[in-house]
């Protein structure tokens, strides 16, 4: 790879990580529906040009951000052998983003609430997810809707009660919910 390649990928890649960690940062002082594009790129440092060369908009920044975000937990959470540690691990997480989380869900607009709804399908790793419908069962369809919805409403529910620190059960039930859809979706096939 010549030297011009490798500096250039590193421009690209430090430039995407600035613009991520600024989308990050304005959640931690404000709603996502109050953030703008320009809000992004000044914080970042770069002109709306550069923002629009990597990303469509701001759903689209969301989109790549969220799946850098779990694909960072999933790395951490893999290192974990028990419900509880990833218990423990997950309510840590929240505890220390909290902002973050209620400035993004608390006041959602339909494009927000569409990419989180996607984002939580897929990050499930649901049957939903496949392309192919013909192969999907509508038990299956429904049940990934229900199931993404209402881990929606569970970090808002979370987020308007404050984040109280002892929701272990609650935790444990959404992990064994997600763990029987899984069952299920893989009867079906």
């Amino acid at each position: 790879m010549s030297a011009n390649i490798e500096k250039e990928d590193l421009r690209k890649t430090k430039t995407r990580k600035a613009i991520y960690t600024a989308l990050y940062s304005l959640l931690g002082r404000r709603d996502l529906n109050k953030i703008t594009v320009t809000d992004i790129c000044e914080e970042a440092l770069i002109g709306r040009a550069t923002f629009y060369s990597y990303f469509i908009d701001k759903y689209d920044l969301l989109k790549y951000w969220l799946t850098n975000l779990w694909s960072e937990n999933l790395n951490i959470l893999s290192t974990y052998s028990t419900y509880d540690q990833i218990e423990k691990a997950s309510n840590h997480f929240i505890h220390e983003n909290k902002s973050v989380l209620k400035n993004l869900i608390y006041d959602m607009d339909h494009e927000t609430l569409d990419v989180l709804f996607d984002f939580i399908l897929s990050s499930l790793n649901l049957a939903i997810v496949s392309n192919d419908s013909k192969k999907v069962h509508p038990k299956n369809v429904v049940l990934s809707n229900y199931c993404a919805g209402g881990t929606i409403f569970y970090f808002l529910w979370q987020v308007k009660n404050g984040f109280p620190e002892d929701i272990q059960p609650m935790n444990i039930h959404l992990y064994e919910l997600i763990n029987k859809f899984q069952e299920w979706d893989s009867e079906e096939k």
